[in-house]
């Protein structure tokens, strides 16, 4: 670890210099360009793993259409309305055998009542 610190302390010592006149520990000319190139091919970096996202984006949106349009897809996707019909006709059959059931009844009823003279106190 002290030869880490060490040679870190010796580099920062070699890229800088001391200013005569202010007595200011400042980088040198080289130290200062290289960290202006440095800091230019960071920006060009950063600029092409942008484009790069744009375009993985657009490969994987264009991926996922082409996946759309595949035998498989139409398939599920046809699938998928037939069990949308079949739980609509399921459904419909169900309300109409509870109404007939329903109706069943409400005709019984009306017949027992037909059947039977309400009983009258007084």
């Amino acid at each position: 670890m002290k030869q880490f610190i060490f040679a870190l302390a010796l580099i920062v010592f070699a890229a800088c210099q001391r200013n005569e006149k202010t007595g200011k520990v400042e980088p040198t000319a080289e130290t200062q360009t290289a960290t202006a190139e440095a800091a230019e091919r960071t920006r060009e970096a950063a600029q092409d793993v942008k484009e790069g996202a744009k375009e993985l984006g657009k490969d994987i949106k264009e991926g996922a259409e082409q996946l759309k349009e595949t035998d498989a897809a139409k398939r599920v996707t046809e699938g998928a309305r037939e069990v949308g019909q079949g739980i609509k006709q399921g459904a419909g059959e169900a309300v109409e055998a509870a109404g007939e059931k329903l109706a069943k009844e409400g005709r019984e009823a009306q017949a027992e009542a037909k059947k039977k003279p309400a009983k009258t106190t007084t």
